[in-house]
């Protein structure tokens, strides 16, 4: 609609006109056909993991705009003079796989990175980014991770152990 509000059909946007206060005949009137345009909006953003070194983690983000947005991932680091870096994912991280999917609903999109196997040197900030021609957003996960020396091993109780 002219209101810049997308209707699920020309009847609702006609009875929305019909009772709406009247600034001046023709006031709310149909704009043109499909949605509204708007900037993504991350409508379940990445949680932070924690995993030993050897394990796998993933993250995963879900956006909504329309257009439908692009999204990437980028790891957050610091520059040796102090400044934030965003190194663009995968890259050549032959451990991290990086996948983007439409939906689970219209002008929705979910993007995963995978890390498998997990290094020490993964922990950080992951940054999902998303755009589209209206706008961009981001938010952020973190992974942190616990490394095993060869010595440890892992203990897990048995049945007859009391927790």
């Amino acid at each position: 609609g002219s209101d810049g509000r997308s209707y699920p059909s020309v009847c609702a946007l006609r009875l929305r006109a019909r009772h709406a206060p009247r600034a001046h005949p023709g006031h709310l009137h149909k704009a043109r056909d499909g949605p509204c345009e708007f900037a993504p909006v991350v409508v379940l953003p990445p949680r932070s993991v924690h995993n030993v070194t050897g394990a796998q983690v993933y993250l995963s983000c879900e956006v909504r705009a329309v257009p439908t947005p692009v999204i990437t991932w980028r790891k957050v680091t610091q520059s040796p003079e102090g400044t934030q870096v965003l190194e663009d994912l995968p890259g050549d991280h032959v451990n991290i796989g990086v996948q983007v999917r439409g939906g689970p609903s219209d002008h929705e999109a979910t993007a995963w990175i995978l890390i498998n196997p997990l290094r020490k040197e993964d922990e950080g900030v992951y940054q999902c980014h998303s755009a589209n021609a209206v706008g961009e957003a981001q938010s952020h996960g973190t992974v942190m991770v616990t490394g095993l020396s060869k010595h440890q091993v892992l203990r897990f109780p048995a049945l007859g152990d009391r927790v």
